[in-house]
């Protein structure tokens, strides 16, 4: 019987493609047993339950019965666990996937004077991106100014933007000044960690 280790990161929110990617690669094995450190969106446990495979939690990465690795790599995450299990000689095979995070500019001092590059894009004021509702000219909350973003994002609302345009954001990272607090780039990035790009 293989026991599969699987990882795959918090921010990756696409059931779908989760699904697909493990039917594969598990097909191709007898009877097998899904491990897993942590689950942090219960793909794991409601895959496991839909199709009646067997799962475990476990606490330590290391385990002799683990016979094969599973991993969802953005090549930020499990950099380490990939090394350790590599080296155990161990089949690993990593899923490639493009994470898009929303960072602070003020924070990450690389991003500050730019706008645009191949992995970096600016959501800020003034961009194409930029959230048209402002907590500081309305008085309104963050939160409803987040919201009214989401709608008019969600319903294709705004005048001069385009929806589509989003999937050039796909991997990247997000600019803004809002990090950690809650930010209307959470509802691109939601939105495209939880797209289907059927790749």
């Amino acid at each position: 019987m293989a026991n599969v280790l699987l990882l795959y990161p918090a921010l990756f929110n696409c059931y779908s493609k989760f699904v697909r990617k493990v039917e594969k690669i598990t097909s191709n094995l007898d009877e097998c047993t899904l491990v897993y450190l942590q689950d942090p969106n219960g793909f794991i446990e409601k895959y496991c339950q839909n199709f009646d495979v067997s799962f475990r939690q476990q606490d330590e990465l290391e385990d002799e019965s683990i016979t094969h690795a599973l991993i969802f790599d953005d090549g930020e995450e499990f950099i380490k666990e990939t090394i350790k299990l590599k080296a155990s000689g161990k089949p690993v095979r990593r899923i490639k996937i493009s994470i898009t995070r929303v960072i602070n500019i003020k924070r990450e001092p690389e991003y500050q004077d730019k706008k645009s590059t191949p992995h970096y894009e600016y959501i800020g004021r003034g961009s194409y991106w930029g959230n048209p509702y402002s907590m500081h000219e309305e008085g309104e909350s963050r939160e409803e100014v987040i919201r009214k973003f989401k709608y008019d994002f969600d319903y294709e609302k705004f005048p001069n933007k385009e929806k589509s345009e989003v999937f050039k954001l796909k991997g990247k990272r997000l600019g803004c000044f809002c990090k950690p607090e809650a930010c209307h780039g959470d509802v691109l990035a939601d939105f495209l960690n939880s797209w289907d790009d059927g790749e």
